[in-house]
C-alpha cells in the first residue's frame, strides 16, 4: 500500500494544473481483472477483484488524460489452490509481486476508448494498445473490454503438464470502475 501512496503523489503531482483536472480512483468493490489460460487438456481462468489505481480526467470528468493501474499476482484466484501456488512460483511472485499498467494516451470516440500505454510485469515493460468500452455515468466511469497477452514476452517460462506446455497466450477480460 505504501507503493500505491507514492504512486498517487508522483502521478498526480506531475499532471495537475489546478482547476483543469478531476481525480478519480478505482472502485475496488466493482472492478476486476480476469485471465483465461489454456492447455491441450484443459482451460482455466482466474480473477483478481482487488485492482488499485488512479486516473486524471478533464474538469468535466468525461475524458481521461492519464491512467495508472496496479494488481498483485497473489490476488488472482483460479479456484484451485494447487494451481495458484504453482503460478506464484512460475511468475516469481516474491521477486515480481505487481502487475502495472500506465497510460498517458486515452482517446475517446463516442463510447469506445483506445488506451495506449505499457504493462510492467516480471521486470519487463511492454507497450500495449487496448480497446475498451467507455461508459460515463453520473458518478462513475467504467472501462471494460478484453485483450491478449503473451507470457513469454515477459520472460516467463511456460509451465507444462503431462510434458506439454500451456499455450503461450492469455486472454484478459477487465472491468475498471473509476469514482471521484
Amino acid at each position: 500500500m505504501k507503493f500505491f501512496k507514492i504512486l498517487c503523489i508522483v502521478f498526480f503531482s506531475s499532471s495537475f494544473s489546478f482547476g483543469q483536472n478531476t481525480k478519480w480512483r478505482v472502485d475496488v468493490d466493482q472492478s476486476y481483472i480476469q485471465y483465461q489460460g489454456s492447455h491441450t487438456l484443459h482451460d482455466w481462468e482466474g480473477t483478481n477483484p482487488l485492482i488499485y489505481g488512479l486516473a486524471v480526467a478533464n474538469q468535466s470528468g468525461d475524458k481521461i488524460k492519464k491512467l495508472a493501474l496496479l494488481a498483485y499476482v497473489r490476488d488472482f484466484d483460479s479456484q484451485n489452490s494447487g494451481r495458484d501456488s504453482h503460478s506464484l512460483e512460475v511468475l516469481d511472485a516474491l521477486k515480481f509481486p505487481e502487475i502495472k499498467f500506465y497510460s498517458e494516451s486515452v482517446l475517446l470516440d463516442k463510447q469506445m476508448a483506445t488506451i495506449e500505454g505499457y504493462f510492467e510485469f516480471h521486470g519487463i515493460k511492454i507497450d500495449k494498445t487496448v480497446k475498451a468500452n467507455f461508459i460515463n455515468q453520473d458518478d462513475s466511469l467504467q472501462i471494460k473490454g478484453s485483450f491478449e497477452l503473451v507470457p513469454t514476452d515477459f520472460g516467463i517460462e511456460l509451465p507444462s503438464f503431462m510434458m506439454l506446455k500451456m499455450k503461450d497466450l492469455l486472454k484478459i477480460t477487465y472491468s475498471i470502475v473509476l469514482i471521484k
